[in-house]
C-alpha cells in the first residue's frame, strides 16, 4: 500500500503535470459524480490540505495542511 505521493506542477502556470504514489504508479481519476456522493455522506471528507498557486509568484507554491503554511520554491 503507497504511504507517499508525488505531484508536480508546471511553476509558471500552476498546471497540473501528474500525481503518481512512490513507486510512480499514477492516481486514479475521479468523476465529480463519485465526488458529490463523497462529499454529501455522512463521513464526508476530511479537509488535509490546499496547494495554492500565485501568478505575482509564478515560482512558488504554498501548501496549507492545518494550521501550518509552507512555502516550495522551484
Amino acid at each position: 500500500m503507497p504511504k507517499k505521493m508525488k505531484i508536480k506542477f508546471e511553476a509558471a502556470t500552476g498546471k497540473h503535470i501528474y500525481c503518481v504514489d512512490e513507486n510512480g504508479k499514477p492516481a486514479t481519476d475521479v468523476e465529480k459524480a463519485e465526488m458529490d456522493r463523497i462529499y454529501q455522506s455522512p463521513a464526508g471528507f476530511k479537509h488535509i490540505g490546499v496547494i495554492l498557486h500565485a501568478k505575482s509568484s509564478p515560482g512558488c507554491m504554498y501548501v496549507v495542511i492545518g494550521d501550518r503554511t509552507y512555502k516550495v520554491c522551484f
